[in-house]
């Protein structure tokens, strides 16, 4: 089945929505906060930190059904967001559409958005951030009577990690083989073109995100490096991809399988 990897930019709505909003307020002191300890209570469920190095962060929801978060934007960071289990409705101020499993989308900074759990037993979403800065959030709307609030405080997270069930991701490791949802996560590093190039190829459509390092497109000369997200498919071969600083990646995909 054909997966979707959708981006939207910033629009002139969301700049003039966000200039709009003077009132809300963030907790500074969380810049340095170590979320590996907790699970973070939301009104829609809860979120864990999985991956974190200093230039990115990646999340994960549960979002329970019929459930859905703010309406908020992250004036500067970029944002992605891949359905691992279940279906998720997206609302931007402009457009709404569906995710499905192994399904992704990009926010560019600024970009209000929200997501709803659509399916009987919710959703699972990663959620890539990049730059890494938890507290850059700003709410337009919310269900909950959150809007003026920044992040959520430490009263309002979980330090017994053990009522939730947890995945954590080492990115000190080389590799790592992870399942969370219903998708395969594999991390790996790379030092030749060749062979990731090799890698790549045993898969038919994958969702990749650059951890460190940078690939470059030969044909279109495009640069993708720390946060990016690319599909590897018909359009974007993997044959076209090298490796221009050693390279760590995220694969996500239903069946994945280290073959090296």
């Amino acid at each position: 089945m054909k997966k979707m990897l959708k981006i939207i930019k910033t629009s002139d709505l969301d700049n003039e929505k966000l200039s709009q909003i003077k009132n809300y307020s963030s907790d500074n002191s969380l810049d340095n906060f170590d979320f590996f300890k907790v699970v973070v209570q939301k009104p829609w469920g809860h979120e864990y930190l999985t991956y974190h190095t200093n230039e990115l962060s990646i999340w994960i929801l549960h979002i329970k059904k019929d459930s859905l978060t703010s309406m908020h934007c992250h004036p500067n960071k970029r944002t992605t967001l891949i359905v691992l289990s279940g279906k998720a409705k997206i609302s931007t101020l402009k457009e709404t559409f569906e995710l499905k499993e192994g399904d992704s989308v990009i926010f560019e900074k600024r970009v209000f958005h929200s997501t709803e759990a659509i399916s009987e037993k919710g959703v699972i979403v990663m959620e890539i951030e990049c730059p890494s800065r938890k507290t850059d959030l700003v709410r337009l709307k919310d269900n909950y009577g959150r809007e003026t609030k920044g992040y959520e405080l430490q009263n309002e997270m979980c330090f017994d990690l053990s009522k939730y069930e947890r995945i954590y991701i080492d990115s000190n490791k080389k590799e790592s083989h992870r399942k969370i949802g219903n998708m395969n996560i594999l991390i790996k590093n790379f030092e030749d073109s060749s062979h990731i190039q090799h890698h790549l190829k045993m898969f038919n459509h994958l969702i990749v995100i650059i951890l460190s390092g940078k690939l470059i497109n030969k044909k279109t000369n495009e640069v993708f490096t720390v946060g990016d997200t690319l599909e590897i498919n018909g359009e974007n071969k993997a044959e076209d991809l090298i490796i221009k600083e050693p390279i760590k990646i995220m694969s996500i995909d239903k069946n994945i399988f280290d073959f090296d």
